[in-house]
């Protein structure tokens, strides 16, 4: 075992200042992350009071009720109701939205042609549709019982109209604690992809290379150490450094987020992250097939953020264009971040729901499997070449 002993002496030596150095990173880009999203407000939607201008030609009590029902929910802004005043309005934002009330509104309200409400708005204003929307609801209901209760008066019709529509249904999120947590797993171990290319890279890589070196080789080919040991031993030093990097930062969330023990989806997280990891192992071995001392670092920051970033490792998958996503399907870390992603969004865990995510889990140990027998190949051609 003297080549595991040696490399076990060269990894604390040459790479423990590396290793920290990342840890930092990552501790430190996700403690931001965390504080950030303790910061967002927990409801994702506010309603804001739109600019908006009655212009009523009816004057009618139903033309009236509804300028004050309007202006109660809105903030009225007066304006001048020629064209060329209500153009400039628009046009300096002093009002986002106009309604104009026609003559004869009311008498024609419950007729087959009833006389409609103009309105305008700025250009793509999304108040204005909000605004819009609230109008049509109250008319709606207006509408309703004038039909049902044509002996009923304006009056009475707006009270019951408003006190119809001011219910508010109570939506509680049963979930929401738990969504949450899972949400912070998903953003986590998504990140977690560009730790570990860079991290292992950096260190397997130049630990690969140092064994690489021809004068190492051509003593080790003298040493009385057969050619398949002197592999294996390789392999299971890089396999046991990638295994311990990989239980510190599983171990992480355990921590950060310490009520996720328990659920089922985060051990999908943890098994998706281990075949990350033989992943990474495998890119590492590929890249110290070619790569030299000099040029091993920027190869590693190429491989590291490029994937990541072409991936969804740092912005949501949902955002990347359509090209993005297509080429992703090339790219390993995307199917990585695409599993996370599906264990994120589980809600019912069946053959159906599981089925893409051992897909994601294959497709990413193909890549694996393709990137070591590259490096085999490579490995080869140069051990005939010395």
């Amino acid at each position: 075992m003297q080549a595991f002993k040696a490399f076990y002496k060269i990894v604390p030596r040459k790479f423990l200042v590396v290793f920290m150095i990342y840890t930092l990173i990552f501790v430190g880009i996700m403690a931001f992350f965390s504080y950030s999203e303790s910061k967002q407000t927990e409801d994702a939607f506010e309603l804001s009071k739109v600019r908006v201008s009655v212009i009523n030609h009816d004057n009618s009590p139903l033309a009236n009720e509804l300028e004050a029902y309007i202006n109660g929910i809105a903030r009225p802004v007066d304006i001048k109701t020629d064209e060329e005043s209500i153009k400039d309005a628009l046009f300096f934002r002093e009002t986002e939205f106009i309604v104009t009330i026609p003559e004869g509104f009311q008498n024609s309200f419950s007729s087959p042609d009833p006389k409609k409400i103009n309105t305008m708005s700025v250009p793509d204003s999304t108040s204005s549709h909000y605004a819009r929307t609230i109008i049509d609801k109250y008319l709606n209901a207006a509408r309703l019982y004038f039909e049902a209760f044509p002996e009923m008066s304006i009056e009475e019709i707006n009270e019951r109209v408003l006190g119809d529509i001011s219910q508010e249904a109570n939506v509680s999120f049963l979930h929401q604690a738990a969504s949450k947590t899972v949400t912070n797993l998903n953003g986590y171990f998504n990140f977690l992809s560009y730790i570990l290319i860079a991290m292992l890279i950096s260190m397997v890589g130049r630990v690969m290379l140092i064994f690489n070196d021809k004068q190492i080789k051509m003593r080790n080919y003298c040493a009385p150490v057969t050619s398949k040991s002197y592999s294996f031993q390789l392999l299971a030093g890089n396999l046991s450094i990638a295994i311990v990097i990989w239980l510190i930062f599983v171990g992480l969330p355990f921590f950060i987020f310490s009520n996720s023990i328990n659920q089922v989806s985060t051990l999908m997280f943890v098994a998706n992250s281990f075949v990350l990891t033989i992943l990474c192992l495998c890119i590492s071995f590929f890249v110290a097939s070619f790569a030299t001392k000099k040029s091993i670092d920027p190869i590693a920051n190429c491989f590291s953020l490029g994937l990541s970033f072409l991936a969804g490792s740092f912005v949501p998958q949902a955002l990347l264009s359509d090209t993005l996503k297509t080429l992703g399907n090339f790219n390993p870390i995307f199917w990585y971040v695409k599993v996370n992603n599906t264990i994120g969004d589980l809600t019912i865990i069946n053959q159906s729901t599981l089925k893409p995510i051992f897909y994601g889990i294959l497709v990413q140990l193909a890549f694996s499997f393709a990137f070591l027998a590259i490096a085999l190949v490579i490995i080869k051609q140069k051990k005939h070449a010395l």
